[in-house]
């Protein structure tokens, strides 16, 4: 199938756990102009259409939704607040660079769920610790959350404090 990112949602999203999310979710896209299909009023809700109909970004009261830019897109990332017919899901990103945005999202939802105590989907990946590096300190940088988890395999921690931390020693 390529580099995938797997979920299979239980169930619905309550109202609590939707608003805490899609606000996560808008800290960690804020900075994808040029790499997401994204436009300046989309992060209200708002919906923008690109060149390909799947070059949509949405995050509203129902959905998350994005996908890169032109060649640098791939298979549209979508979240809904309530869980799908099919239950499991997937999103093919082949690395591109909207990646970091998906893997990001998808450690603020298990950050969300670990800190409810209550699973509202499985998530896995075709990829290792280091694949999702790049996207879980981009999810603690953007969000600021105190501390997030790696929903994958390898189980990788990090905090707010090791974020900044790194960026002292590397500049």
């Amino acid at each position: 199938m390529g580099y995938t990112h797997y979920w299979r949602q239980h169930r619905d999203f309550n109202d609590t756990e939707w608003r805490v999310i899609t606000r996560l979710a808008k800290l960690i896209t804020a900075d994808g102009l040029g790499v997401l299909a994204h436009h300046p009023d989309a992060i209200n809700g708002d919906e923008y259409y690109g060149e390909k109909e799947d070059d949509v970004f949405i995050i509203d009261n129902e959905q998350i939704r994005f996908n890169g830019i032109g060649e640098d897109g791939h298979e549209t990332f979508l979240i809904t607040k309530k869980k799908p017919k099919e239950g499991f899901q997937f999103c093919k990103t082949a690395r591109k660079p909207y990646d970091k945005y998906v893997v990001a999202v998808l450690c603020a939802i298990y950050h969300v769920y670990l800190q409810m105590e209550k699973t509202v989907m499985n998530i896995s990946s075709d990829g290792n610790t280091e694949d999702w590096t790049e996207g879980l300190f981009h999810a603690v940088r953007s969000t600021r959350e105190e501390q997030m988890y790696c929903p994958i395999r390898d189980c990788l921690t990090l905090s707010y404090v090791d974020y900044v931390d790194q960026k002292k020693k590397i500049g």
